[in-house]
């Protein structure tokens, strides 16, 4: 596996400033990992939509238990939105990401 590519993982989330005004949008870093990133063409593109609906990137970081569907991925000034969290093997080394590309570069 070549973890090659460095990811930053969060969310969106709403708030207050220090003033009370409301914030919406602010983005929340949950954690910088590296990663492999695949597109998927052919029959994983197809396999991986029915799995999890409109997947169209593999991502594949070290195991975490704080990284879960909904959450953001970034990379070089695209977005991938987390559909799906996978533990391939069962042994907690590899997580798997399915993403749905939102804000490509």
């Amino acid at each position: 596996m070549r973890l090659r590519h460095l990811v930053e993982i969060g969310r969106y989330v709403s708030g207050t400033d220090q003033w009370g005004d409301p914030i919406e949008n602010q983005w929340q870093e949950v954690c910088k990992v590296w990663a492999q990133i695949e597109g998927l063409r052919g029959n994983l593109y197809f396999q991986a939509r029915l799995t999890a609906e409109q997947s169209d990137h593999r991502i594949t970081i070290r195991y975490r238990n704080d990284v879960e569907p909904g959450m953001v991925v970034r990379y070089e000034g695209r977005e991938m939105i987390i559909q799906s969290a996978l533990d391939p093997d069962g042994k907690r080394r590899w997580l798997e990401l399915m993403c749905r590309e939102v804000k490509p570069a």
